[in-house]
Parts: structure tokens; sequence; C-alpha cells
């Protein structure tokens, strides 16, 4: 990393706080969605922490399997810079979540919680896998998109009782904020291209943005007939919630799509916010749209 000193704006990236924000926005948005009026705090906090600890391991591997043959991006090397005191952090956060997890929250959390370590753990060898390649690669971010999706919406789904575990699994709405996740991913990925290749995956990240608002454009006209083509009726009474969802959906994909656009205007620092702030505005949307109508199910 240059030694200059780092913009405001750069910084939650450079501590691997963006990602953990993006998550606890989502998981209250789900919270609202599926009508969850109680979740402890420790949740909050430990999903945060998790999600941290994810990243910054995920960080410090990449900055490892570079081995100094490539120049590291700037959060690659503040983390390889400073991995002592990452890796101390780390330790700290991890036994508050597994005493979190253990004695605080339901076992139900615990359950859940195995299956989003096993995403994980099937994520990390396809990364493992994959340290000699250039980028990432479509593969390996769909198993990443679905894992922070699965992540951010677990423990809330766990503090539901009525929702059985598969229901989660096959949510519409969760796998339509893994498909952002992985154009989120892809786009950050795909920005190291040039040439053909460049213009290759400004089509493929197109049509993936143009794939999420297709979807979320039906939602919403299926709200307006009062009818429920994606979702389970015998889980969720009301729909008018699926609104404010849908319309935040298309609001983070048509962010991407003119993201994608100018990409080459804007600098690779200032392009990774933006994607984080893209799929993050589903989220402030959402808050508006339920604010202004004071009940996400009415």
């Amino acid at each position: 990393m240059d030694k200059e000193r780092a913009p405001w704006w750069l910084w939650p990236n450079l501590l691997s706080l963006d990602a953990p924000l993006v998550a606890l926005g989502w998981a209250w948005m789900f919270s609202k969605a599926w009508g969850v009026v109680s979740v402890p705090w420790q949740l909050w906090v430990t999903l945060g922490l998790a999600v941290w600890i994810v990243y910054v391991l995920d960080r410090l591997f990449d900055a490892r399997r570079a081995g100094g043959m490539i120049q590291l991006e700037k959060r690659h090397d503040f983390h390889q810079r400073h991995a002592k005191v990452f890796l101390v952090f780390v330790g700290l956060a991890g036994l508050w979540c597994l005493h979190s997890v253990l004695s605080e929250l339901a076992r139900t959390v615990l359950q859940y919680g195995l299956f989003v370590m096993l995403c994980s753990v099937v994520y990390f060898i396809i990364a493992w896998n994959q340290k000699g390649s250039a980028h990432s690669g479509l593969g390996k971010n769909l198993v990443a998109g679905l894992t922070f999706a699965y992540g951010a919406s677990a423990g809330i789904h766990a503090n539901a009782p009525v929702l059985p575990f598969g229901d989660m699994v096959f949510s519409s709405e969760v796998l339509l904020f893994a498909a952002l996740c992985v154009v989120n991913m892809t786009a950050i990925d795909f920005w190291r291209l040039e040439g053909e290749e460049d213009d290759d995956a400004a089509a493929v990240l197109n049509l993936g943005t143009l794939l999420v608002g297709g979807i979320s454009m039906y939602i919403y006209m299926s709200t307006l007939k009062r009818e429920a083509f994606f979702f389970n009726e015998d889980y969720y009474h009301e729909q008018a919630f699926y609104k404010p969802f849908a319309v935040g959906l298309l609001v983070g994909a048509a962010s991407f799509f003119l993201l994608n656009q100018a990409r080459r205007r804007i600098g690779v620092d200032a392009y990774r916010v933006l994607v984080d702030v893209a799929v993050a505005a589903p989220v402030f949307v959402f808050w508006v749209m339920i604010s202004l109508d004071g009940n996400p199910r009415t």
C-alpha cells in the first residue's frame, strides 16, 4: 500500500468493516420482511464479528497466496502489514462468537451456523485450489455469494420458529440477495481485465444485473396484483412487504449496471467502495419505504 494517508471513505474497506455492515443491514431487512420481532443483541454482534473474521482471514489468505509475486491491492497490503494485530482481534472475536453461540443464543442458531460454516469451508477449499489463477472466476464468486447471503439470513431465520430450515435455503429473497452479492464480487474481480476479456466481462455483468432487475420487476408487478408467484403462501400471509424489497433490489441492480458502464472512469479504490454501496442500497430503499408506509407487512 502507498504510504500516503488513505481517504476516510476507504477505511471501512481497509479494516474489513464493509462486509459486516452490509450483512447487518440485510439481516435487519430480513427480520422486518419475515416479521421477526425479537432478535437478541448478541446475535447482531455475533453476526458482525463472524463476517469480519471470515473477511479478514480471506484477505490475509489472499495476501499470503500472492507470495510477493504481484503487487498487492491496498486492502490486502494493509492486512499483510498488520497481520499480527488482525490475528489477535480475530482470536478475541472468535472467542466471543463461540461463547455467544454456545451460551447466549438459541440452539437453532448453532444448527444454522454449522450450515454456514460448511459453506465457508467449501469456499476456502475452492479458493485454495485456485491459488494460481489471475482472478476468482464465477464458480468461487457463486459459492461466496451464497455463503454471504446464508450467513446474513441464518440467525434471523433461526429466530423465526415457524419457518423451517429448508425454507431459508431455497428462499427467493435470500437467493436474490446472493445473486446481488455474486454481481458485486464479479464486478470487483472483472475490474482487472483488459481488452476483449474486459468487453466479455462487461457483457456478463450487464446480463447479471438485468436478470436480477427483471426478477425484481416481476415481483413488484406481482405485488400490485396481490399475487405471490415466488413465495410460499403457507408462511408469508402478507405480501405487501415484497414491494419495498423488490424496489430495493431494482435500485441495487440499476446501480451495478451504471457502475459497470462507468467503471473505467472510476479509480479502483472508489469503485470498490461504490459496489459495496450498491449492494447496500436496497436496505436504505427498504427502510425509506417501510418508514413511509408504517408497516412492511400490511
